[in-house]
């Protein structure tokens, strides 16, 4: 049940970013389908682990495959899918509490938060460069394939 609340709240508030910005309406369910089932993904990820760059990874990892994929189908860029997708999972919470922990002038905990913030965010651009090019090198090597098999 909590999985399905969670994927739930994330699909709405994806959905609701898709409208914001004014994504074809086509692409709007899949793309706010997509981000609740990547959170849940998250999530479960995190309680497997216990390591959230893992979890961060991994999960803008498989953003990254499955919008290149879309990009392709629904013949849009693969941006239109990324960017709501990642909504749910970057860290606004983080960002909050290095601005808390600065104004009450708690400097240790601010420069933990700094860095957990800034890794989480440093993964999620990881797995969204990663997948994207390991899609663009299976890409090339599927077409010399096909080239060489033409020239027989």
């Amino acid at each position: 049940m909590k999985s399905l609340t969670q994927f739930l709240l994330s699909a709405f508030a994806t959905y609701g970013f898709t409208v914001y910005f004014k994504l074809p309406k086509n692409v709007r369910v899949i793309t706010s389908a997509l981000s609740g089932l990547i959170w849940v993904m998250y999530e479960l990820l995190f309680e497997f682990s216990g390591n959230y760059m893992i979890s961060y990874l991994i999960s803008s990892f498989l953003i990254g495959i499955f919008s290149e994929n879309f990009a392709v189908k629904f013949k849009k860029p693969a941006t239109v899918f990324t960017l709501p997708c990642l909504v749910p999972l970057v860290p606004g919470a983080g960002m909050y509490y290095i601005m808390y922990h600065f104004i009450e002038s708690n400097y240790v905990l601010m420069r933990e938060q700094v860095i957990k913030t800034t890794l989480t965010t440093s993964a999620l651009a990881l797995g969204i460069v990663l997948s994207q090019g390991l899609v663009r090198i299976i890409k090339e090597i599927i077409k010399n394939v096909k080239l060489k098999k033409g020239n027989r």
